[in-house]
This record gives C-alpha cells, sequence and structure tokens, in this order.
C-alpha cells in the first residue's frame, strides 16, 4: 500500500445496480484505492494496491427498509470498517449507477434517478443523476 496523503484506501462513491422485475433487489460495490498513482517503486517496496467491496447478493425491499437503503448503509458501514475513506481525493461522494443506467444486463428500475437522489440526501453524499433546479 502507498501511503502519502492519506491513512488508507479512498473510494468516490457506491455503485449500485438493480435485479428486476422478476427478482426485484439491489446490490452495490466500492472501487477502494491507495494513494498510488503510476509511481510504484520496487525497490522501496511501494506498490499500489487496489481493491472491491461488494454485496454478496442482490437485497429485496423489508417491511421497513428498502434493499437500497439496506445495501448502502451495509457498504457505508463495512467500508469504514475496513478504513476506507468516502470522497477523500474527490470532495462529496457520490451514488452511481451500474454503467451509468446503459448496462443492458441491469437497467434501472423506473425512478431510479429520484431513488438515488433521494439515498444521497439522506446519507450526506451527492448523485450525479439527480436534477438540479432551475
Amino acid at each position: 500500500m502507498i501511503l502519502k496523503s492519506s491513512n488508507g484506501y479512498w473510494a468516490t462513491g457506491i455503485t449500485l445496480r438493480w435485479m428486476g422485475p422478476d427478482r426485484p433487489g439491489w446490490a452495490g460495490h466500492v472501487d477502494f484505492h491507495d494513494d498510488g498513482f503510476c509511481d510504484d517503486n520496487a525497490d522501496g517496496g511501494e506498490v499500489s494496491t487496489e481493491g472491491i467491496l461488494r454485496s454478496r447478493y442482490f437485497v429485496r425491499d423489508g417491511d421497513t427498509v428498502t434493499g437500497l437503503r439496506a445495501v448502502i448503509d451495509a457498504l457505508i458501514g463495512d467500508a469504514a470498517r475496513l478504513g476506507i475513506a468516502f470522497g477523500a481525493h474527490t470532495g462529496t461522494p457520490n451514488l452511481y449507477y451500474d454503467g451509468d443506467s446503459e448496462n443492458a444486463q441491469f437497467p434501472p428500475p423506473n425512478g431510479w434517478k429520484e431513488m438515488l437522489a433521494a439515498e444521497a440526501q439522506r446519507i450526506g453524499w451527492e448523485s450525479p443523476y439527480a436534477t438540479q433546479p432551475a
């Protein structure tokens, strides 16, 4: 791990995908990185590393909590336990949709932009798909 400006790994946000309509549920992942960028040093033992933290399954809505919220909260909690900081190098973290909604294997549900915007607001993050007031 290369440490230069942080104490560990960092991520820009969480990427989400929806499986439906026959098997409705949400899944997500966090791509995380260390501070290295094209500057590995074999002699100094500095080798940049990265990883992915992901939900294992698609999560259906519960009686009181949506699958979307459950996945987001689980990934944020587990990332914190692993020392992954959101937005450390990029500012406010974001909630993204897989392939910006253009992944034909996981098309988003109706109202997905509003869902991600509402969740982003709830946790103090941003969503690049939220419509801005005129």
